[in-house]
């Protein structure tokens, strides 16, 4: 049986699509500011979202671990090397329309406008994860794209597809994995990097890092 990864994410769609490829997973959210920095360009803010999450829930690890933070800062990796959770994964994605970054909508009137304002367009998915080795103290960080087109709709669509309920915690107004994958004409890129997590990349990393030991399938 592999060993448990630690998901830094309170997403549920992250945490179906590692269990669906076999992984162990242990959810710990990370309440962290989500505010991009000015001129912050979307791979940078994701990347950094990522990896801030990731820092948040492995002190917090750290610190039940070993209450005493000046002795886990002096031997962090020492401490460490007994302990079960050793990979933490964390991830942010953002829907990118001409450079500005769609977040979640606030109300129905938002996403609505968001919806519109995708409809007929390419627009870009980036989702930045970042993956840290307690036991070395070493990490890696990627941010992927997605290319995604969206049909033509009237804003009477919208409307009817936001009755569904599913758009009001996802970044853009829509769920690719859900009723939302009819508005969507054509993507060029990963999938799974839509819904949350770019899987292919993530097992990658996990092979170039030495995270065997989490992998189900290797």
């Amino acid at each position: 049986m592999p060993g448990q990864l630690v998901l830094a994410s309170a997403s549920q769609r992250r945490k179906e699509l590692l269990e669906h490829a076999g992984f162990s997973v242990k959810p710990m959210p990370a309440a962290v500011d989500e505010t991009p920095l000015i001129d912050e360009s979307p791979e940078i803010f994701v990347k950094r979202m990522a990896r801030v999450k990731v820092l948040t829930v492995v002190e917090r690890i750290q610190q039940t671990l070993y209450p005493d933070a000046e002795m886990a800062r002096a031997q962090g990796s020492v401490i460490l090397r007994d302990s079960p959770l050793r990979w933490v994964l964390g991830a942010d994605t953002v829907v990118v329309l001409d450079g500005v970054i769609l977040g979640k909508p606030t109300d129905h009137e938002v996403a609505v406008d968001m919806l519109m304002s995708l409809q007929d367009k390419e627009h870009v998915v980036t989702t930045g994860f970042c993956l840290y080795d307690m036991k070395k103290s070493k990490e890696g960080i990627q941010a992927v794209n997605t290319l995604v087109r969206f049909k033509r709709m009237t804003r009477s669509e919208a409307e009817k597809y936001l009755s569904v309920g599913e758009s009001m915690d996802k970044a853009g107004a829509y769920a690719i994995q859900g009723v939302g994958a009819y508005l969507v004409d054509a993507i060029t890129g990963s999938y799974t990097n839509v819904v949350g997590l770019p899987i292919c990349q993530v097992v990658e990393m996990m092979e170039e890092m030495g995270a065997q030991a989490i992998i189900p399938f290797l």
